[in-house]
């Protein structure tokens, strides 16, 4: 096998070992997703696209150099080069394609068979395809990751009952107090997470809850059909002061709420910041009465959901496994197939320069009769000779070598 041969590879930092301040050095904007990737075309790399979420940033890439893919992922981090160098994994051949299927199922979620992951990844490479960054290789690849993920949640019950950030944080909620009748729930930033975790506060009685986003339209969308109320971003101050609940998921590089909005604030409160990077200010803790928890203290909370998420993990890899071989038996016959060209060219060939000797023995008609026949034959060898390659080169590629000098394909 050609040592230039491109491989599939996988570089990237995740919740599994690198704690939620250093993950907030390794979060990418959309503008820096452009630049990673016009960066990457320059350089030569045939394929990659960008996973960016809460809980890991990750390149996906098809390309001859992991040393440069590395250099790459550094370069567009806020990261120190010895924090990338201590948190960051490097994947390649089966083990990146097997941590992609892994992925997209939920089996490398912080959350067990979360929803959320397959989503962002498949718009991640829909993004670097239009940008004209995905080769066939990885379009191929992602087919069978999606269609292993609808056979896992078909099939399996591993996504099966509420189980994601939000729901971890209603959890937390329902720990810590026995009930929300008399609490006030403020949320501040109503994207996916925040809009999920209202619906999951719908199935409780609260006192009230108050929405507040920086696009006052995007709360009132979601509010509006629950009877919820919205406030100006301008009042947060001002809502803090008789909350007792403050969820704050608003998607932002920086902390939107830190101690000055507590100033003059003088009672218990419990913070959750959904967000990573930390959109909740760490120093808010040290205040007295403010308990803040952030996406890793959740990624502790157990109950029977996932319990019994894990219990469909064997049936779910073994989902995996069967597309995965499906996946790489389409790679070995993509290999094979400039072999099996060559080799239905030259058996043509035979039959053209044959043909072309006896053209002047041969009546127009008989020639046009001798063509068709020759043609019908040399397929049917060819189809035949082609199955047994196939059958043959699933095990070994000693039969591709045999057939390329025997027919001398390569000359």
């Amino acid at each position: 096998m050609s040592e230039t041969k491109p491989k599939f590879i996988s570089v990237g930092i995740s919740h599994w070992k690198t704690p939620i301040d250093i993950r907030g050095k390794f979060s990418f904007s959309q503008d820096a997703v452009d630049d990673i990737l016009e960066h990457a075309k320059k350089l030569g790399i045939q394929s990659l696209f960008v996973v960016t979420t809460c809980n890991r940033a990750q390149f996906f890439a098809h390309t001859h150099n992991s040393f440069m893919l590395k250099e790459l992922f550094a370069k567009h981090t806020k990261a120190t080069k010895e924090q990338f160098e201590q948190y960051h994994f490097l994947l390649t051949e089966d083990e990146a394609v097997h941590q992609l299927f892994e992925l997209c199922c939920g089996l490398d979620s912080m959350m067990l068979g979360d929803l959320q992951i397959v989503s962002q990844v498949k718009d991640a490479a829909k993004y670097s395809n239009k940008k004209g960054m995905l080769d066939g290789y990885t379009h191929r690849l992602m087919q069978f990751v999606l269609q292993t993920y609808k056979d896992v949640r078909t099939d399996t019950a591993i996504n099966e009952g509420p189980a994601s950030v939000a729901h971890a944080a209603v959890l937390f909620m329902k720990q810590r107090f026995k009930q929300f009748t008399d609490k006030k729930i403020l949320l501040f930033g109503t994207g996916e997470i925040g809009e999920t975790t209202v619906k999951n506060l719908q199935k409780h009685s609260y006192k009230e809850m108050v929405l507040i986003n920086r696009t006052r339209s995007k709360a009132e969308a979601i509010a509006n059909p629950l009877g919820i109320r919205v406030a100006a971003i301008e009042k947060l101050k001002e809502e803090l002061s008789d909350t007792n609940i403050l969820i704050v998921a608003t998607g932002a590089f920086e902390p939107t709420v830190n101690a000055e909005h507590f100033n003059g604030i003088d009672r218990e409160m419990l913070l959750l910041d959904l967000s990573v990077p930390r959109n909740i200010d760490t120093a808010v803790d040290k205040l007295d009465g403010l308990e803040l928890i952030d996406m890793d203290q959740l990624n502790s909370i157990q109950d029977e959901t996932l319990a019994m998420r894990r219990k469909n993990i064997p049936k779910a890899r073994t989902i995996i496994n069967l597309h995965k071989n499906e996946f790489y038996d389409w790679v070995l016959m993509r290999n094979l197939s400039p072999t099996i060209l060559a080799l239905r060219e030259k058996l043509h060939s035979y039959r053209t320069d044959e043909l072309e000797q006896q053209k002047f023995r041969l009546s127009e008609e008989e020639l046009q009769k001798a063509d068709k026949l020759a043609t019908s034959v040399v397929n049917k060898i060819a189809n035949q000779a082609t199955e047994y390659i196939k059958s043959k080169y699933r095990h070994s590629d000693e039969m591709v070598k045999m057939v390329e000098e025997m027919f001398k394909l390569n000359q």
